[in-house]
Parts: structure tokens; sequence; C-alpha cells
């Protein structure tokens, strides 16, 4: 009997948070290859210190350390590269902006007209859960 294969949460394309293990300050990101080409992406840059992720520039800066996949990223969404990918990465940029939580480029984070009424509306000024912008394919752990 052979058992089912299961697929790597990691194996697959998205949009994803990486969290400084020190002081939980949050990057996000998104890639149309397997997360964990991305994750060995800013890794690299950490242990050569090149500035080509902020997330790693971060840790160098502070000198916080970069933990592993499993403590590090989290999936946001799964999705393919494309428009769509876009918006929601830039809809989960903006939620860590307006927590003063992001280490994301502050030159790419601009107001959203449609993005604006999710943060302004009073359901969801307390709990981000209560957002009308929720995506439906949440990845499970």
């Amino acid at each position: 009997m052979t058992k089912p294969q299961t697929r790597d949460k990691y194996s697959r394309s998205g949009a994803y948070k990486l969290t400084c293990p020190d002081c939980n300050k949050v990057y996000v990101g998104q890639t149309g290859r397997c997360f964990t080409q991305r994750f060995k992406e800013h890794r690299n840059a950490f242990k050569s210190s090149r500035n080509t992720s902020n997330y790693a520039k971060h840790a160098l800066e502070h000198s916080h350390s970069f933990g592993p996949i499993q403590e590090t990223m989290h999936i946001l969404q799964y999705h393919a590269k494309g428009a769509h990918l876009n918006t929601v990465e830039r809809y989960f940029i903006y939620k860590e902006f307006n927590n003063n939580n992001h280490l994301n480029d502050d030159s790419n984070i601009a107001p959203n007209k449609i993005l604006m009424p999710c943060w302004n509306s009073k359901s969801h000024k307390n709990n981000p859960a209560n957002s009308p912008y929720q995506y439906p394919a949440q990845p499970r752990d």
C-alpha cells in the first residue's frame, strides 16, 4: 500500500510574511516560485550581508537572528503569480503598515482607495479578522 503524497506547504507560490524572531516586525512579500526558494534568497542575503532583502537588512542592522523557515515564514495566501497576487500582497503590506509593524519599503506604500474602506470600517478597526477583504484560500498548517 502506498502512502498518498502530501505537498509541503512551502512548495507552492503566493504571498508570505517573514516575522523577525527578536522584535516581531514583519516583511510581507510574494513569489511565483516556491516559498522555500524565496526564503533561501532572503537567508543568503542575510548570510552574505547583501542589501537585496529588507528582512535581511533589518536583521543585520539590528543584530537580530534570522530564524528557521518553520518559525519565520508564514504563508498568507497560496496563489499563482499575477495581478491578483499583487493585490493580495498590497493588502497584507497595508495591514502591517497600519499596525506600524512592517519592514517593507515605505516608498511602495501609498494610500489605497480600494483598501481604505476596509481599514476605516468600524468593525475592522479593532479586529482585522473582521475585514471585508478576507481571501478564501487561506493555508492550513
